[in-house]
């Protein structure tokens, strides 16, 4: 049983002479005991001489293509091109080749960019709140405009205008916060 399924799998590459001759003494020596084998073998030879039989000679093309190109006349050569012609060749390039310059730009930004922000283990966190707040105790402690020096109530003049930063942090977090 299984030497006939292969067989009935090799008789298409027997019918197209792909065997060499000791596959053929076999599969020929199988053919002659089994009825099965030979009917499916008669079946592919027929359907073979059917699609053969359905096949024509195409008509030669230069005898149809020539005269119509004859009727044409002669082609003319412009010396300009045409919209669509100077569309395709410059234009649609060009426009590709921005594209492409734009979206290589925009991801070396992104990576970038990415690689320069601050991450977790900064002193800056993710939190905007937070960010905010160190930046500006930050400028606040470096800040030139700030004054260091205690101002006693006799050396104090009314006249210089008081540079002095106002810490509202614990105002940003009663508003963060909602205390």
């Amino acid at each position: 049983m299984k030497n006939h399924d292969r067989i009935q799998n090799q008789l298409s590459a027997y019918l197209d002479h792909e065997f060499g001759p000791e596959q053929r003494i076999i599969v020929e020596a199988h053919l002659s005991e089994c009825h099965e084998c030979s009917e499916m073998l008669a079946e592919f030879q027929r359907n073979r001489q059917w699609i053969a039989a359905l096949t024509h000679e195409a008509p030669p093309v230069a005898d149809l293509v020539l005269p119509q190109l004859a009727d044409r006349g002669p082609v003319r050569r412009r010396f300009f091109p045409s919209f669509s012609e100077l569309w395709d060749w410059v234009c649609r390039p060009a426009i590709r080749g921005v594209g492409a310059l734009a979206t290589v730009s925009l991801v070396l930004a992104l990576i970038y960019f990415n690689l320069m922000m601050p991450g977790s283990k900064d002193t800056y966190t993710s939190d905007p709140l937070d960010f905010y707040l160190t930046v500006h105790t930050e400028d606040t402690a470096y800040n030139p405009l700030h004054s260091y020096a205690v101002a006693d109530s006799f050396s104090v003049d009314i006249n210089t205008p008081d540079t002095t930063v106002a810490d509202n942090t614990d105002l940003l977090l009663e508003v963060h916060l909602g205390d």
